[in-house]
Parts: structure tokens; C-alpha cells; sequence
């Protein structure tokens, strides 16, 4: 009987061994990933080794001047690419790295009031005057300290090899839970724009009630996503255009449209015809979808009929009555206006865009995730968009 209670204990335990090693094998390596084999893999993301926990991408156009073999200095117009993290211990930093240079290093940031900024950081957008960082309800906004910069971004370039930092001259109430941004630049200066989106999920992160609208598919957007247009005015404190009424208590940029969008939203991209979205939580293979803008653009609900008041920008008085926007108009991204999706690995975060290809950044390789993840991407990637 002793021996009888030993071997089944033995086939029971042979058997968890067997189911468990079984789900790992699937869980590892069940997924070819098929849409990831439009994807092309760009540079390394920084960092990961230091702690840092990816969240935001930007890039931005610059002369980059080095030494060839035979000692003669030469001068190449190069992509710079910002990528914005949070630590596992520390102040936040903004990473730079160079299609031509490799890594360059990192800066760390400091709030208006001069305390260190350790943020979520989830988004960053530059346009060489202006730096964007998103996190929670707030964006933060940095020019450049001093004249011996041309602007902010060849500032945080010239210090991110002595791990310098920069400090954000300004921030504004974002009016959502901010968690990405995108500087999308037009063929034409003049309609240049920042997005500023973010994310929802039940339970974990919320947004507000007036956020939750029904969209032209039949389901529930439960995230907005607002547009304002870029400024490059020297005066300009937040590098957009701003509420121009009067009697105001504050200055705060103009929001000119609101998009509605889908939910785990964590990052945006505009280009020439479409928008991009990447959508990720957990451990489940993230999406990518490219909607037509043209579409977008042409199917809005004023924000006043889907919630039944005015909108408000929060912490905004005129002769002391909070200020809303009587005027408003809400856009829908929803499946109606969808061409392609692509199903890819997990984690996918921020977006920019460089030419006709949407760049892609990850946070699976980070300290915190890569025990867990199906594949470990330690690098950037890129694909063109296609409707089918």
C-alpha cells in the first residue's frame, strides 16, 4: 500500500511537471507573430541594462559631424532619437541615440520649481523649440536655458553625454490622464501639431465619465485624444497657440479638437495619410492599427450633444466662473475608419515617425518585464504602413 501512495503522489507530480513545462513551451515560443515580418529592426533601445523602463519616442533632424578613417571631418544630416523612461530607482531620464552616431547618452529633468522630475514620463515629443514630456494629468514643457543652444533638443543633445539635465520651464493641466504625445510635422510650418492622448484601461486607469462615448462602430471610446496647434514664437511659453479670450485667470494652450479613441491606447502617430495607434497591457500581444485620417477628419459629434454640457478645461476661471468651450467638436478613430491591424509582440509603447516609416519602441526588456514576456525586444523597430 506504501508503494501504491508513492507512485501515484510520483504520477501527480510527473504530471504538474508535465502540464506546467507544456503551458511554458506555448507560452515561449506558440506564436509566430506573422504581421511582426513587416517590421524591421532599427536601433537599440538604451538603457535597459541602467533600469530603465521605456515609455515615449521622438526624433528630431540635425547635422551630425564626426571624424572619418583618414582624419577628415565630415558633416551628415542624422535622425536623433529621444526616448523618455522611468527608472527602477531614480530620477527619470530622456535617452539620445543617433541613426548615424549610435547612443549618445541621457539627461534627467527637473520641474519649474526646480524638483527633481522621477515621472511616469510617458510621452515625449520635440520639435527642436520645444520639448513636450507627458505624465499623469500634466505636460511638461522645456525651451531652451540659455542662448549658447540653438534650441532645446540640440541643448539635451550637447549634455546627454555628461548625463546632464535639463529643466522644464513650464507645465499645463492636460486635461485627461495624459500618458502619450506626438509632434506631428506638417508639409506646411503653419499646421503643424501636438497630440496629447491617453490611456484607459477598467479598473487600473480610469478616465473621466464625459471621456466615455459611443462611436460610429457601435462601441464605447473611453479615452480622448486633444490637438493643438504648434507655435514657435521665442515669447511662446508653451510652444502652442493659446485660449485668446479675456478675463481668463490663466494662459493655457487651446485645444482644437478632440479624437476619441479606443482603449489601452499607448501611443499615436499621425503620417501623411493615416494615423497610427499602438495598443498594449500585459502580457498579450500587442495591436497596431492604422485608421484613414481623411475618414477621421470627416465624422465629428459636437462635444456639448454626446455629454450634454460644454467643455471645461479644468482649472481655467473667467471673472471667476470655471471656463468652458462652447464651441467643441469631438472626432471618432474606430473600426469604421480602420484599413489594417497588425498583431505583434507585446509591449509596445510611444510612436514617431521618420519619413514613410511608423518606429515602433517596446518596454519588454526591461528589468521589470523580461522574465515574463515572449520575446525580450531590446530594439526599436519600423514598418510602412499599408492598408492591406
Amino acid at each position: 500500500m506504501k508503494h501504491k501512495k508513492l507512485f501515484i503522489t510520483f504520477i501527480v507530480f510527473f504530471s504538474i511537471i508535465v502540464v506546467l513545462a507544456t503551458f511554458l513551451m506555448i507560452w515561449f515560443w506558440g506564436d509566430s507573430y506573422e504581421d511582426f515580418k513587416d517590421f524591421r529592426q532599427e536601433l537599440e533601445i538604451p538603457g535597459l541594462d541602467d533600469g530603465a523602463v521605456p515609455q515615449g519616442i521622438a526624433n528630431y533632424s540635425a547635422d551630425y559631424t564626426y571624424t572619418d578613417e583618414d582624419g577628415n571631418k565630415k558633416t551628415v544630416k542624422q535622425e536623433y532619437i529621444f526616448i523618455s523612461a522611468y527608472m527602477k530607482s531614480g530620477p527619470s531620464r530622456i535617452y539620445v541615440t543617433g541613426k548615424e552616431s549610435g547612443y549618445i547618452g541621457y539627461v534627467t529633468m527637473s520641474e519649474p520649481d526646480g524638483k527633481t522630475y522621477s515621472g511616469h514620463c510617458g510621452g515625449i515629443a520635440i520639435n527642436g523649440y520645444t520639448l513636450w514630456v507627458t505624465s499623469d494629468d500634466t505636460v511638461f514643457v522645456a525651451k531652451r536655458s540659455s542662448d549658447r543652444y540653438t534650441n532645446i533638443a540640440a541643448e539635451i543633445i550637447a549634455k546627454a553625454p555628461d548625463k546632464g539635465s535639463v529643466k522644464f520651464t513650464a507645465s499645463f493641466n492636460a486635461n485627461c490622464n495624459a500618458s502619450f504625445c506626438f509632434y506631428y510635422d506638417a508639409p506646411s510650418s503653419s499646421s503643424d501639431k501636438l497630440y496629447v492622448g491617453e490611456f484607459y484601461r477598467p479598473g487600473d486607469y480610469e478616465t473621466s465619465s464625459t471621456h466615455h462615448v459611443t462611436a460610429p462602430d457601435g462601441n464605447i471610446n473611453r479615452a480622448f485624444m486633444y490637438e493643438y496647434s504648434v507655435n514657435t514664437g521665442s515669447s511662446n511659453t508653451y510652444g502652442l497657440n493659446t485660449l485668446a479670450d479675456t478675463d481668463i485667470n490663466v494662459s493655457v494652450p487651446k485645444i482644437d479638437k478632440i479624437y476619441s479613441m479606443p482603449d489601452e491606447i499607448q501611443g499615436f502617430a499621425r503620417t501623411s495619410a493615416g494615423a497610427v495607434l499602438s495598443q498594449s497591457w500585459g502580457l498579450a500581444n500587442s495591436n497596431i492599427y492604422y485608421y484613414d485620417w481623411e475618414a477621421i477628419a470627416d465624422t465629428s459629434s459636437s462635444y456639448k450633444s454626446l455629454t450634454g454640457s460644454n467643455f471645461k478645461y479644468e482649472g481655467v476661471s473667467k471673472n471667476g466662473i470655471p471656463y468652458t468651450a462652447t464651441t467643441m467638436n469631438v472626432y471618432f478613430i474606430d473600426d469604421t475608419k480602420l484599413w489594417r491591424s497588425y498583431s505583434i509582440p507585446s509591449m509596445s509603447e510611444g510612436l514617431c515617425t521618420i519619413g514613410d516609416r511608423v518606429y515602433v519602441l517596446f518596454e519588454s526588456a526591461s528589468y521589470k518585464y523580461k522574465l515574463f514576456v515572449r520575446q525580450q525586444l531590446e530594439n526599436i523597430y519600423s514598418f510602412i504602413p499599408r492598408k492591406r
